[in-house]
């Protein structure tokens, strides 16, 4: 299996380089996970400049000089009212893909599905596995006890991680008669199969959903 690790970083220090023209310098997406390195990263994310709105435009370039494009992500503007839909192209302009996020089938969790428009082939995944949200919803009564603690500790800022909802994504896919394959796995950083999906639309997956 041709398996990548790697994180999408928004460090200031990713955001250090010339970005397109029209464009705003994001982040890059680097091997390994944590702080960004010095090492060279595996893609930078160049944010259309007036994309404010939650719904961001970007593209990737490779960062081998002279650097190219690796895709295009822009929200597609007919999509439905409860879902936003992406649409991927390569370099040279050409339909890879599209990137959906919405609701799982009973409306609890966010959903992500990536379609590849060349495999015929696509992976869903909902934040968060149902132990954790579980873990979740039992321990935020808490949540004003431990802000209480914090406030007492002179910490007026504690970690985001305190109160952040479960993360866990697995984007899971059928190739055969045999089981779901797992094409990628986040988890503090993520881990991808490039075999079965095309990797710029692996990257811009994890671009939206770092994001």
């Amino acid at each position: 299996m041709p398996e990548i690790k790697f994180c999408f970083s928004q460090d200031e220090s990713a955001q250090q380089f010339m970005a397109l023209p029209g464009c705003a310098a994001w982040g890059a997406l680097q091997p390994g996970m944590g702080r960004f390195a010095a090492e060279s990263p595996m893609a930078r994310v160049h944010r259309r400049s007036g994309s404010d709105d939650p719904e961001p435009a970007f593209a990737l370039t490779a960062t081998t000089e002279p650097a190219h494009t690796l895709c295009a992500v822009a929200p597609q503007a007919d999509a439905g009212p409860s879902q936003i839909v992406y649409a991927v192209h390569d370099g040279s302009g050409r339909f890879i893909g599209r990137i959906t996020h919405g609701r799982s089938p009973l409306g609890f969790r966010q959903a992500w599905r990536i379609e590849d428009a060349d495999k015929q082939r696509s992976a869903v995944a909902y934040r968060g596995n149902i132990r954790g949200w579980i873990a979740y919803w039992v321990g935020s009564p808490f949540w004003a006890i431990l802000a209480l603690v914090f406030l007492l500790n002179g910490d007026l800022h504690p970690s985001g991680s305190l109160w952040s909802k479960p993360h866990r994504a697995r984007w899971r896919m059928r190739t055969g008669d045999g089981p779901k394959k797992v094409a990628l796995d986040f988890h503090g950083r993520y881990r991808a199969d490039t075999g079965v999906l095309d990797v710029n639309l692996i990257y811009a997956q994890a671009v939206l959903y770092g994001e």
